[in-house]
Formats: C-alpha cells, structure tokens, sequence
C-alpha cells in the first residue's frame, strides 16, 4: 500500500471544491448511495414508517384538502425531517467506511465495511444514535403515535430537539469520522491515550469558526437541493401520471425518498470537509507522504509503533484497515 497514492489529491480545497469533489465521488462510487447508504438507513426508514405513516393514512380517509389535515401533514413532515437529520449520522455508518477504504483500495467491499460497522455497533449507536438524539426522539414519537395533534409536542418539542441537536453537533461535527475511521476509545485508563473527548478538542477546537461557517453554507445548500429535488419528483410524477395533487404516494414515498437522498449527500460532504480540516489543522498530505517514503526506504518495521496520529491502527488484526483509515477518507480525484 502506498500512502502517497490516493484517489483523492491530498490538499486543501475550497468549498466549492469540496462539493464538487462529492459529486465526482458520486460519478466513480454510484453504489455510495445506492447501496451502502441504503443498506445503513433501511432500518431507519422503516422504523420512521411504523412511527409517522399512520398519520397521512389516517388523513387521507377523510381527504388531504381540509385544514385539519393540512396541520396533521405539517405535524408528519416536521417530525420526519427531524427524524431524518437525527438518524443521518448513524444511518451512514456503512458508507463511511467503505470510503475510507476506497481511499487506498482500489476494489473496496461492502462486505468488508459492513464487517468493521458491526464490530463497533455498541460505539457508533451510542454516540450517534443515542447521545445525539436519534433515540430519544423517535421514542418521544413513539409516546404520540394516534395521538391528536399538540402544540407543545408537536412544536415546541420539535423545535427543542432541533435546536438541542445542534448544539450537540457543533461541538463534534466530526464525531462519526473520529469513532469509525481514527477509532478513538470513548474511555481509557491510559492518560497518554488520544480519548475520543481529547481528539475532538484537539480538531474542532483550532477551526471551530471555520468549520461552523461552512456547516451554516453547506446546510442551506442541501436545504436547497432538497427542495429541487423533491419538487422535481413530484414534477416527474405528474407528467408521467397526470396526477398533480400530493397524494399518499408523495408523502409516503417521494417526501422521505428525498430527504435520505439529501442526508447520502451530506455524509460524502462531511467526510471530505473532515479530509479537509486534518490536512489545514494537522499536515495530513505531508504526514503521508513522509511516511509512504519511510515505507519504500525501509520498510513497513520503519513505521512508528507509538501513535503518531489518532487514526493509527488499534490492533495487528486490523492493521490493513487501519492503514487504509490512517486518513479519514477520500476518493477519486
């Protein structure tokens, strides 16, 4: 394996470079979305379908038209959002790896991703699905299912979550990169052990300005893509059946479709904004290049057995994949 190799060139990148590096990520790994996103989020989907598809079906017994139903579509749609923003983190677990891998292996697997992900199941749900409110909220859901709509839980609630998640988020934007790629230990009895709360004080808190101002940009653009999206699926519905109104097939099928397919894209961004940050923060290109030379000279026994950086391997088995993570992340270009 040669450090220095990557389909992706390690440099900095603008924003703009950065969101055009996901889509050619997209063009080179088309199953990114299709398949190990899916596979991560197909639980959660069908856990947010057993939680809030009886209130549309409910509704549309007695029509979707009346102001009644608007408030009880309002009270679907915001809860799915919500649950949907939640449960990206986790739902793109799978994925996350698997571009980890594909940084230096040129045939990644799925197989071998989904392997890594069910090792650390217990920390990654943990720390993503339930410290970061995923559970939490579809259980308050869960309380409220055949419930009539009420203010103070189906709005302020919400809103309280929404913002709580935030707060949450802005502290460890890179949480999902830091536990599944650098594997860092939530706990260690060692006081010279990179802990996952050190590592993130070490990254996020040198560029915290810089890496919320491009949260802020990136969240209003995939708002944007959101709502293009979603409206052209209501669009191409209409012209291929000539039903134009929104029906149980748009908030049943079209709605969640494409707020997955919004949070797929947020994970590939948020990986390459992580890929980004190490190399401005830490020197990751120079660490790589120093190292793959060290490697030719040498060796792979000139490699230091200390940790020289939070994404080292954590064990012999894992060493092949621990290499590959020493990155983060990467791609094609």
């Amino acid at each position: 394996m040669q450090l220095d190799q990557t389909h992706v060139a390690v440099r900095v990148r603008t924003l703009s470079e950065i969101g055009d590096l996901a889509l050619v990520l997209l063009h080179r790994y088309p199953t990114t979305l299709l398949v190990g996103f899916t596979l991560g989020a197909l639980p959660w989907i069908v856990a947010d379908g057993l939680l809030l598809y009886w209130i549309p079906i409910t509704e549309a017994q007695f029509g979707l038209d009346d102001s009644e139903a608007f408030t009880e579509l309002c009270r679907y749609a915001a809860w799915m959002a919500l649950l949907v923003f939640l449960q990206t983190p986790a739902a793109g677990v799978i994925t996350t790896i698997y571009l980890g891998e594909a940084v230096f292996e040129h045939k990644p697997t799925w197989r071998s991703a989904y392997q890594v992900a069910r090792k650390q199941f217990w920390r990654w749900f943990y720390c993503l699905g339930v410290r970061r409110l995923a559970i939490p909220a579809m259980l308050l859901v869960a309380v409220r299912m055949f419930e009539p709509f009420h203010s103070g839980f189906d709005v302020a609630a919400p809103i309280a979550i929404f913002f709580a998640a935030l707060l949450i988020r802005a502290g460890r934007p890179f949480l999902p990169e830091m536990i599944l790629l650098e594997r860092c230990p939530l706990r260690s009895k060692d006081p010279q052990e990179i802990t996952l709360r050190r590592r993130a004080r070490a990254l996020h808190r040198p560029v915290g300005n810089d890496v919320g101002s491009r949260w802020l940009t990136i969240s209003g653009t995939l708002v944007v893509i959101f709502a293009g999206l979603f409206y052209s699926l209501v669009w191409a519905r209409g012209v291929t059946t000539g039903y134009w109104n929104f029906g149980l097939f748009t908030w049943l099928v079209l709605y969640p479709l494409a707020l997955w397919t919004v949070g797929g894209l947020s994970v590939i961004v948020r990986m390459l904004a992580y890929l980004d940050t190490r190399i401005r923060l830490e020197g990751w290109d120079v660490e790589l290049a120093v190292r793959a030379e060290a490697i030719r000279q040498f060796g792979a026994e000139s490699e230091p057995t200390g940790r020289t950086s939070a994404a080292e391997p954590t064990s012999t088995g894992d060493n092949r994949l621990g290499e590959t993570l020493v990155a983060g992340a990467g791609g094609t270009r």
